[in-house]
């Protein structure tokens, strides 16, 4: 059976060859959208071909769970509902890609023009589908307990432990022991690769077998995957400020922790990370009076610190502009210091208290004195002008997952109506759908091909979820 699902209308003009067949641009488009996407893949896929528009909420499920019981021969069963739990996804996700085949390429083939245009733009896509469907990984933040690793402290020697340590998080929360998959930035696979764990043909039991392109191979059984997606922000390169805690705390310790930052008042919601303790914590309050002598983080330090631990904070930009719930597109922030403006894969918080809502940049344009960003969903809280931005920590934010802790919900968009000289087509194809709209353009002359997809990502199950920091 063809897997493709397909809707189409065609208006007749004078070129008619296999460059300007729609159809044909959807399917190939729906190819390699899905040859350059890797966490999407392994995530829970939702499709239908029932037509939605942006802003539209569909429905998908989480399933419920069954409770053991018991009986002697003389019991009837006891009869459990097969109930499941109703997840609403907003269709938020507008991905597109625009182009125009002038008139003087209009006689090359089709395959020809997929390698031009075709590619770069499905790859432009894939990335933006990737990284929203990553960015809502930061829903597995929960509690010390259920994250693993250390930001920036991953090595060959411990990538074994910090894998196992994730790998335990899973269980302790009862997920299915398959599939489970690891999906890796490049700073943690080079780490992995670097231990026999997965370079020993005899530890890793596949007789010699070559790695895949991409798919690393299953280890401690798990599946590995490299994503360049995944959130990797090098240390140096964000917009902080050092000090160092001024005695040493153990493991479990709240509260305020004695700090010496020198010439630099912290911003209660700013991210900090100490040494020793490295997780992306942050300020829910602080002493600070020209220096800051004080801070207090969200939550207990996870492990004990030293005396003289550096700590890094990460300074705080501010919203240029009001922006109201809902939006989705760019937002400028400025007030960093030039050369350390908020970066692609990076976290960004806004807000204090119940108010604080945090999200991934998956698209930065750094313009110098300010920069616009664009986030993994629409903002769910308004944010107002000069209102603070708390850029996150440095480091890998590497994810453990099963399928069903995420999902991708994808639906066809409406075709233009007929009547219009529009050529359009929307096809579908392992659970994602694709539309394309070709028209001419005067102006540009040449022929406008505009590729998208309509989606919604959504936390299904953040105990089948976790943070392998790195």
């Amino acid at each position: 059976m063809n897997p493709f699902y397909c809707t189409a209308y065609v208006v007749s003009m004078d070129n008619d060859n296999d460059a300007f067949i729609p159809e044909l641009w959807a399917r190939e488009g729906l190819r390699i959208l899905e040859e350059n996407m890797v966490a999407a893949m392994l995530v829970h896929r939702d499709f239908s071909d029932e037509v939605a528009e942006f802003g539209d909420v569909v429905n998908t499920r989480r399933p419920g769970e069954f409770q053991i019981t018991r009986k002697v021969d003389s019991d009837e069963v006891t009869t459990q509902d097969a109930a499941s739990t109703n997840v609403q996804v907003p269709l938020d996700q507008h991905f597109h890609v625009s182009f125009v085949i002038k008139d003087g390429e209009a006689s090359k083939s089709f395959q020809d023009l997929t390698t031009i245009y075709m590619l770069p733009g499905m790859q432009t896509i894939a990335r933006g589908v990737d990284r929203a469907v990553l960015g809502r990984s930061h829903a597995f933040y929960g509690t010390p307990s259920t994250r693993a690793g250390r930001l920036g402290n991953m090595t060959e020697s411990n990538a074994r432990s910090f894998l196992l340590e994730a790998r335990k998080v899973l269980n302790d929360n009862m997920a299915p022991m398959a599939p489970r998959n690891l999906i890796l930035g490049t700073s943690a696979e080079t780490a992995l690769l670097n231990t026999e764990l997965f370079v020993s043909a005899e530890k890793r039991g596949d007789s010699g077998s070559a790695l895949e392109e991409a798919r690393l191979g299953r280890i401690l059984g798990v599946n590995t995957f490299l994503d360049q997606n995944v959130s990797d922000i090098t240390a140096g390169t964000a917009d902080t400020v050092a000090g160092t805690l001024t005695d040493p705390y153990a493991a479990g310790t709240t509260g305020s922790l004695n700090s010496s930052i020198a010439a630099y008042e912290a911003i209660v919601g700013e991210f900090i990370n100490v040494e020793g303790n490295d997780q992306p914590t942050f300020l829910t309050a602080r002493t600070a009076s020209t220096n800051t002598t004080a801070v207090t983080l969200n939550e207990a330090l996870k492990y004990a610190t030293l005396d003289n631990a550096i700590v890094t904070l990460y300074k705080a930009c501010a919203v240029n502009g009001a922006y109201a719930a809902g939006y989705a597109k760019a937002i400028t922030v400025d007030g960093y210091t030039s050369g350390k403006a908020p970066q692609v894969g990076q976290l960004v918080a806004f807000g204090t208290g119940a108010s604080r809502r945090t999200y991934t940049i998956i698209r930065a344009n750094d313009a110098g004195a300010t920069c616009t960003i664009w986030l993994d969903r629409p903002l769910e809280v308004a944010l107002t002008d000069n209102q603070s931005a708390f850029p996150g920590p440095s480091g890998s934010y590497n994810v453990l997952l099963h399928p069903e802790a995420l999902a991708l919900v994808s639906r066809p968009l409406a075709l233009p109506r007929e009547g219009l000289g529009v050529m359009a087509a929307n096809a579908s194809y392992n659970n994602v759908g694709m539309r394309v709209v070709m028209t001419y353009d005067g102006k540009a002359q040449g022929t406008r091909v505009t590729l998208d997809i309509l989606a919604g990502v959504a936390l299904l199950d953040s105990r089948l979820g976790c943070w392998l920091l790195g």
